[in-house]
């Protein structure tokens, strides 16, 4: 049921949304690393449900405080509904 939600929707998501969201847990990207994690769950989302090693594909690519917030959200989120 999730994953039909979130496949019917990723194409609305976009970095004011991604940025919002992160602010609203006081993590603070910059536009260029909430663009770069918008395209990354765009292409990715699929994947990241199924293996959480796809994040890793994002490291490197933010700054490392981004990185491992992130992905203590998204762990937290699937434990929540998946």
């Amino acid at each position: 049921m999730i994953e039909r939600i979130i496949k019917n929707n990723i194409n609305t998501l976009n970095h004011h949304l991604v940025m919002g969201f992160l602010e609203s847990k006081n993590i603070y990207p910059t536009e260029d690393e909430a663009i770069l994690i918008t395209n990354f769950l765009k292409e990715n989302y699929n994947l990241l449900l199924k293996d959480n090693s796809i994040l890793l594909n994002l490291k490197g690519n933010i700054r490392d405080n981004i990185y491992y917030n992130l992905s203590k959200i998204i762990l937290d989120l699937k434990k929540t509904y998946l």
